[in-house]
């Protein structure tokens, strides 16, 4: 398969573009398929005009949408904790299950807790889970909920929109999470989103007609018996959304934005945006927090160093920040092991490159900066992964990328090992020169660690 062309990223894109794009990344590390998000935001959209909702109330339903799991690697390492299972697994079943059901819940709990381990084990953990109970299920929900009302704000989206996703788990008996608001005590918006991604979940994963059959079961329930008898005749969308391709449903969703005019992002909204994803990536687990900022300072100081120009750090810096977006495909059961990972589960890890591209490459654009981003871990000797690049096809921002990716790794505490020194982490490094790290990054990286004051610690 040919290289991507560099190319310069637009100094100005779509609002929805790039939202659209990363929603994939929290479809994954809630246990979705990639397209979940979109497919909500086109159910949503529909209901939306079916219940004749004024202009900025589907505004803020349609940006609610996209980024309604914006929250969700925040409980990641609770949620491993508490069940001892793949958390992306567990948060996509959770999806599956009525909680108002007693038995049902106590098969997930069953189901879902330690698989592998002995009976023991697995029946000491279920007695963990039944006595926290409601109160569990209830921290879980949340954090997940007020870290990705925090977000939303942050990202400059307005209450409207941050509402709706802190008050996603409320269910219209009562009975949700994770303050128990009833009726139309929720706001009528969270009350389409909390249907809407509930039935795309069910249509894609059982059929269209399961999907309708669980809207209306649960009505009066979990939802608004109105909302829920807007979806009458929805067979046909449906079912075309299902068997889209991610790059159909993204063109749909960016034309079914409210209004007429198109929110835009400049500059330093990309910055902000990429900030703000490198947080939702480190917060997944407790090893990796701030490392996606760590690495881009350190990648930044090298390429000064190399007397790079401002724009080639601009971009260096988008990079830096989202060259682990794929990790938040990769359970915690990976992530936080202390024990080393076995060939399958190195498999997983290394497949994390791979998904940054992915998912990177839907910013139209953008399809450099996600290739270049995603090869931090190619070797100028060919060895590394996804591509097996080599030499000179290894791009000069990857190289630099991987050195500071690589010092920070190795300079912070892991699960299986404690921080190691400046010295031992340099001496490591040296014994990679020229067969997989570049000695060019590799001198500017010493000379960067010598000359800046503080950047050290910031790195450690």
């Amino acid at each position: 398969m040919p290289l991507p062309t560099r190319t310069c990223a637009p100094d100005t894109v779509l609002l929805s573009d790039v939202f659209s794009a990363l929603s994939f990344s929290l479809d994954l590390t809630e246990g979705q398929p990639m397209g979940h998000a979109l497919r909500t935001c086109l159910i949503s959209m529909e209901l939306g005009r079916r219940l004749g909702l004024p202009l900025q109330l589907r505004r803020d339903l349609y940006y609610a949408a996209l980024l309604k799991d914006v929250g969700s690697s925040s409980n990641a390492a609770q949620v491993f904790s508490f069940f001892g299972d793949d958390d992306r697994q567990t948060k996509g079943a959770r999806m599956r299950v009525d909680w108002s059901n007693y038995f049902r819940a106590a098969f997930f709990a069953m189901a879902h807790a330690s698989p592998g381990a002995s009976w023991f084990g697995r029946a000491s953990r279920v007695a963990r889970l039944a006595r926290g109970g409601t109160r569990l299920a209830a921290r879980l929900v949340e954090m997940r909920c007020e870290r990705g009302a925090d977000i939303v704000r942050q990202l400059g989206l307005g209450p409207g929109a941050a509402d709706v996703v802190r008050s996603l788990d409320e269910h219209w008996d009562g009975r949700g999470h994770p303050r128990g608001l009833r009726g139309e005590e929720i706001p009528i918006i969270t009350r389409v989103l909390t249907l809407a991604q509930t039935l795309e979940v069910f249509a894609v994963r059982d059929g269209v007609e399961a999907g309708l059959d669980v809207v209306r079961c649960r009505a009066g329930r979990w939802f608004d018996p109105l909302v829920a008898s807007a979806c009458a005749g929805l067979e046909g969308p449906l079912g075309g959304w299902r068997g889209m391709s991610t790059r159909d449903l993204q063109r749909l969703v960016i034309d079914a934005e409210p209004g007429d005019a198109a929110m835009l992002a400049g500059s330093r909204a990309i910055d902000r945006i990429a900030q703000v994803f490198a947080e939702v990536v480190d917060a997944k687990s407790p090893f990796t927090g701030e490392h996606s900022v760590r690495t881009t300072q350190l990648a930044v100081s090298i390429a000064h160093q190399l007397g790079w120009d401002d724009t080639d750090l601009a971009e260096l810096r988008r990079a830096g920040l989202l060259h682990d977006l794929g990790k938040l495909t990769v359970p915690n059961s990976i992530l936080d092991k202390p024990s080393p990972l076995t060939a399958s589960e190195w498999e997983v890890m290394r497949m994390h490159s791979y998904y940054t591209e992915r998912i990177l490459e839907h910013v139209r654009g953008f399809e450099w900066l996600a290739f270049a981003s995603a090869s931090h871990h190619e070797r100028l000797d060919g060895s590394g992964y996804c591509r097996g690049l080599r030499g000179e096809q290894v791009p000069a921002l990857s190289r630099v990328l991987a050195v500071a990716d690589i010092y920070d790794a190795l300079s912070t505490r892991r699960p299986y090992r404690p921080a190691l020194e400046q010295d031992q982490v340099l001496e490591i490094m040296e014994r990679d020169r020229e067969a997989g790290l570049c000695p060019v990054a590799l001198d500017a990286l010493v000379i960067a660690l010598g000359d800046e004051p503080g950047l050290e610690e910031r790195a450690a």
